[in-house]
């Protein structure tokens, strides 16, 4: 659905202040003036800070929701799905770290209303990950590790890489996706099923 111009600057200028100052320290006069509105118009299109901050949470989750389920549509092979989704997930760093810092660090922000909503969303990430992997358990892909910890580590490893990863670094978002899908699938795959599938 598509927004107006106004409300993606509010959104837009929101992001930026909410990833440099967090959100309690970035106040709805400092939108205004990055934005170059007033506060009635502000208003026109949020209630409060709260439901922008809800706005970009549930933006980011939604993109990484259609990353994820392009990544499953590409592959029947349960290995090569879940290497892209990983590979996707990473890389989207690279064009939505400010969104990805502020999902992961912000959520808690929100008035309970929009973070049950928020944590709705965030269970059916967790829920596409641990389906997938309760499967390639049942097939017998995997090393006798509980599967839930296996879903938490790989959101562990994916999820704060925003924090470290340097643009200029040494290494691109893609070597890095590139090196977390190797030490994941390396750390619980049986030896000798990879070169089996």
């Amino acid at each position: 659905m598509r927004i107006s111009k106004t409300k993606q600057d509010i959104v837009e200028k929101a992001t930026d202040l909410f990833y440099e100052h967090g959100f309690v320290k970035a106040s709805i006069r400092d939108i205004v003036k990055a934005v170059g509105i007033t506060n009635s118009t502000v208003y026109i299109h949020f209630k409060n800070k709260d439901e922008i901050l809800y706005y970009i949470i549930e933006n980011i989750g939604s993109t990484l929701l259609s990353e994820l389920n392009e990544g499953m549509k590409n592959h029947d092979n349960l290995i090569e799905c879940l290497r892209e989704m990983v590979y996707r997930q990473v890389c989207l760093i690279k064009e939505k770290r400010k969104e990805i810092k502020i999902y992961m660090e912000e959520q808690y922000q929100l008035p309970p209303s929009l973070r049950g909503k928020a944590l709705k969303q965030h269970r059916e990430i967790y829920n596409i990950y641990y389906t997938l992997l309760c499967k390639m358990n049942k097939m017998g892909f995997l090393r006798d590790i509980d599967n839930t910890v296996m879903t938490f580590a790989v959101f562990a490893m994916m999820n704060w890489s925003y924090r470290w990863f340097d643009e200029n670094g040494r290494l691109s978002i893609e070597e890095i996706a590139d090196s977390i899908i190797r030490i994941f699938f390396e750390g619980i795959f049986k030896e000798g099923i990879l070169e089996k599938r």
